[in-house]
């Protein structure tokens, strides 16, 4: 297999090897527990209370009045 711009050859061996290591750290920064320890998310919730967040939510907003107008300029994902 040919790699990048210096035409480096790699065995099917070294190519499973590379692919593993990168799928492993695919998933482990990908689980919920990660994101959460480095403050990403506000919190991890059990999908049995999700209707219970969602209802807070509507309430707090309900109460909120809007004093001035929502933007939120660029959003980078």
């Amino acid at each position: 297999m040919i790699t990048g711009k210096k035409n480096i050859y790699i065995s099917a061996e070294e190519h499973q090897e590379i692919l593993d290591t990168i799928s492993k750290r695919y998933q482990k920064q990908t689980e919920a527990t990660y994101s959460a320890a480095r403050l990403w998310t506000d919190a991890i919730i059990n999908p049995v209370d999700t209707r219970k967040w969602i209802s807070m939510g509507i309430e707090a907003a309900n109460h909120s009045p809007i004093t001035e107008k929502f933007n939120l300029g660029v959003i980078q994902v």
